[in-house]
Parts: C-alpha cells; structure tokens; sequence
C-alpha cells in the first residue's frame, strides 16, 4: 500500500493486481480493502482466485501462479515494468534463508532489477525497513491490512524474520547488509571470471583442474535458467558424478534441463518439443533446424516421387532407421559412431514419405529406393 502510493504521488500511470488464495479468512477483507483504495484514487484493478489442485509446495505453487496472472496484466496493459513491494526485511531474510538451506545462487538477497516471466521488475522499497513501511502508512492515512499468517513461525520465513531480523538493532542490520554485498561483488567477479574463460562448453580437462568447480556447474546451469537455486550438496553430488563417471551420461537438473558431459567437455541441455513441417510438393525454404533448396551434395539429396507426398520433415529419433544400399542404419548408431552431440540429436533432420517410410536422414543421406542421380530435393543441416 505504501507503494501504491508513492507512485500516485509521483503520478505514475499503474494499474493494481490481487491476487486471493482464499484461504486466510481476512484475505477477503484485504481485497476489499484495497478495492476501495484502487476505486477512491481511479486506478484499475485486477483480481485473480487460483485454486490448488495438487500436493505442490503452497509457497512454491502461490508465487508460480501469482507471476503467470502478474504476466498476463503485464501484457495485456502493455507495461513497463512490475513494481513489487519487497523491502530491507524480505531482502535479509532472503540471504539468511540461503545460509540457512546452504543454497546459493549468483545474487544473495534480493536485487533491486530483475527480470521473470518476460517482466522487468522493480523494488523500488528495498532501502526502507519493515517498520518504516508501516510508519508511513500510518503517518499518511494509507490503509493497510496485516497478513495474519506472518505472526506465526509456520514458515521459515517467518521463523527467521521473528527470531533474527525483527530484534536485531542497526549495527546487526547495517552487518548483514555489508555480507551480502560482499558476498554478491566476489559472486560477480567469479562470474564475470568464467563468462570471460568459458564458452557454453566447458572442456573436460578445464573442468578436472578449476578448483571451483562447484560454482562453474552452478555458472553453466544459470546460464540457461537463472531462477532456480540449487544447495551445495546437490551441486557436489553433480560434480562427483562428473568426475567419477567412465562415460558419456546426462543428469537431469530442472524443467528439463540437463548437464550433459560426453566426448570431453560438459554443458547444459534444454528441453526440446520438437518441430514438423508438412510438404505437398517439393518446396524450399530454410528454418531454424533445416534448408531445403534445389541444389547440394549428393548425399543431401532425395529423389521424391508423387506417391511420396504428403511428406514430413521432423526431428529425428533414436528408433529411426533407413534401408541404405549396402544395408539398414539406425539413426542412434549413427549418433555414436560420429559422437554427435545429445544437444544435437534431437534437432536431427529426417524426411518420412507418405507411407510412414524414413526416405531421408541428414548427413546418412537417402534409402536405396529414392537414390538418383538427379534428386529433386535437398536437406542441408544448421
């Protein structure tokens, strides 16, 4: 409320989102509260009620659906940025809550720009305490509600934010705040320090002599995806996993990420959905995946017959396989004999005919049946 404010004050042009879980019995108070505010003052407002259907951690799930409706707003006015009302408190008990869990990621605390969801997020409030907060409510005539659920310790949130944060005095608080920024500049110049040394590939015997090595699978993680957070434990079982293994292997990270390590070097996978294209006649055209022209190499080319339409050009399978000249070729086995990259594998270009039958696979080239000297198809691989 404080921060609503501030920016009616200034006179921002904003628009209000509150988001009820209906399952505090004043949360229907608090919108009401604040629709009376967002009415009073001509500011728009928009309401969301999700309903938990799964076991998923509540905190978890809360903020997860709170950001998709943030999200939706967020497009839908064409906004600049979301403003949230993160303050000094939440920013500690953030820090103290990864030291607490030994997790750690590049930023300890909560910064004051980010980005999630496709959202430019501001905290414009992270220099104020808690108490200043209600002390300008109060001061002001700027209603406010407390969330009854943050006097008891059900939360570690809570826990640490009534049994460190709330009695600490100035000299605590001003201790803490120093820690994370010194935490956060070594984290930065580590960072920069690897974007500087590493590509997206980190070469096995590099990886075997880094003496950080914890933090490197933790750099090559947040290169792709930098919301999680991941505990010391869990990145040193990573690690060992790595170091220990006498083969090629994967480990699932999250959302369908991936540290791959294979061939001699380590790096991140990213789930793939797949594509498809669908060709009534022979057609060019180039895509993120694939060109298909009328000219190339012998072995990029197919020779297509009307019986052979419609066809499909997709992303191949390990089960595929082709009837060649001197025998049949299992798009996996070929994988291995050229040590292609798992990144690579499942982005492979293959062309199925009408009947099912895989005609074409990029770099294999044709089936025996649809081999000429005049192919009237191409398929060049990115």
């Amino acid at each position: 409320m404080m921060l609503l404010s501030l920016c009616l004050e200034e006179g921002l042009d904003v628009v209000v989102c509150f988001v009820n879980y209906k399952i505090r019995e004043s949360a229907d108070l608090e919108e009401r509260l604040v629709e009376r505010f967002c009415n009073k003052h001509g500011v728009k407002l928009y309401k969301d009620y999700p309903v938990q259907h799964g076991s998923e951690n509540f905190q978890m799930w809360a903020r997860n659906v709170r950001y998709e409706f943030y999200k939706k707003v967020y497009d839908r006015e064409q906004c600049d940025y979301l403003l949230t009302g993160h303050q000094m408190d939440d920013h500690i008990e953030n820090y103290l809550m990864s030291l607490e869990r030994g997790s750690h990621g590049w930023y300890y605390g909560i910064p004051y720009e980010g980005y999630h969801h496709g959202m430019r997020i501001l905290r414009p409030l992270l220099k104020y305490r808690k108490k200043q907060t209600r002390e300008y409510c109060l001061e002001n005539g700027v209603p406010f509600h407390d969330d009854e659920s943050n006097f008891t310790d059900h939360y570690t949130r809570n826990r640490i934010r009534h049994s460190l944060i709330e009695p600490a005095d100035d000299q605590q608080i001003e201790c803490w705040l120093q820690e994370i920024d010194q935490f956060n500049r070594q984290q930065q110049e580590m960072l920069e320090r690897f974007e500087k040394q590493y590509g997206e590939e980190i070469p096995m015997e590099q990886f075997v002599r880094e003496s950080r090595k914890g933090e490197l699978i933790r750099w090559l993680i947040w290169q792709k995806d930098r919301t999680g957070s991941y505990s010391s434990d869990y990145i040193d079982d990573i690690v060992n996993t790595i170091l220990n293994s006498k083969r090629n292997g994967y480990i699932p990270v999250y959302q369908g990420l991936e540290i791959v390590y294979e061939y001699g070097v380590i790096y991140v996978n990213e789930p793939f959905e797949g594509y498809c294209y669908v060709l009534e006649k022979p057609e060019y055209f180039k895509t993120p995946y694939f060109e298909l022209k009328d000219s190339g190499k012998v072995i990029e080319g197919v020779s297509l017959s009307e019986e052979d339409f419609p066809v499909i050009v997709r992303n191949g399978q390990g089960s595929d396989e082709i009837q060649l000249r001197y025998g049949r070729k299992k798009l996996s086995r070929f994988f291995i004999d050229r040590k292609i990259k798992r990144k690579e594998r499942s982005r492979w270009p293959v062309v199925v005919n009408s009947k099912g039958q895989v005609v074409f696979i990029a770099n294999i080239g044709c089936d025996k049946s649809h081999y000429t000297i005049k192919p009237n198809l191409f398929v060049l691989k990115f």
